[in-house]
């Protein structure tokens, strides 16, 4: 067992739907989980540069897959590892999400976590708490609990390529209907400069996407309709939310 009184950031995250379809349809589950595999190898290959100094962060974090649920977790609690988190948690949802129509949401915390690899176990409160915090929310995106969030915004990546902020308050949808204030990823602001769909982002343009494997929109069970509806307007209010300075608009 790795155990150590230093904390580690741990990322919970699963795929939306999973139950339903792996009982509507096992076949299609079974694409998807194939798919989520493909982004996290493609997500976990990336390079993580540090732009001033051309540094690499390299084997920070560690990853662990059991069916539809991805646990991220980090060797420590430095700089490094808070930008590793970061930036891989950021990717995968962006990845899994947006380019092989598997729709993640997730959590964040910062805390104590042991692990015994060889024999796949994982205990600890931050695992606790980025599992609670990631699976009451009603939406594709990643929740971070306050102390992770902390460390997030002393990174320059807590300001995106436009001057955006990459960690945001959001009121994040709960289950029962519950509205819970929290510091959240902000993808939309992370990713604007990737970004060539259209603005405002539409239901119709944004599910489209996963109508091949979760029916049409119309058919959808509200409780349904309403993650991917929370999602389009986070998108829509963080993207939109970027106001150029005059000086950035007279250059342009």
């Amino acid at each position: 067992m790795i155990s150590s009184d230093t904390p580690r950031f741990v990322a919970h995250l699963d795929m939306l739907g999973m139950s339903s379809l792996t009982k509507a349809n096992p076949t299609k589950a079974w694409e998807m989980l194939s798919r989520l595999d493909e982004a996290k190898k493609k997500v976990l290959d990336i390079d993580i540069e540090i732009k001033d100094t051309g540094e690499l962060i390299v084997d920070r974090v560690r990853t662990f897959t059991f069916s539809d649920t991805i646990i991220l977790y980090s060797r420590g609690n430095s700089e490094h590892d808070a930008i590793a988190m970061f930036s891989l948690s950021n990717e995968l949802l962006y990845q899994a999400s947006l380019f092989y129509s598997v729709p993640l949401r997730g959590g964040i915390a910062l805390g104590q976590f042991w692990f015994n690899e060889e024999n796949n176990l994982f205990s600890g409160p931050a695992l606790v708490e980025a599992y609670e915090i990631g699976e009451c929310s009603q939406w594709i995106g990643v929740c971070t609990q306050n102390e992770a969030a902390k460390e997030f915004t002393k990174m320059k990546l807590a300001i995106s390529e436009r001057g955006g902020k990459t960690i945001v308050p959001w009121s994040v949808p709960q289950k029962k209907g519950k509205i819970i204030e929290q510091q959240v990823l902000n993808w939309p602001e992370t990713y604007a400069h990737d970004w060539f769909g259209p603005v405002p982002l539409t239901i119709d343009v944004f599910y489209r996407q996963f109508e091949d494997t979760f029916g049409p929109y119309e058919s959808l069970p509200q409780s349904v309709k309403s993650k991917y509806e929370n999602t389009v307007n986070f998108f829509n209010a963080n993207f939109m939310a970027y106001k150029p300075a005059v000086s950035e608009i007279e250059q342009n």
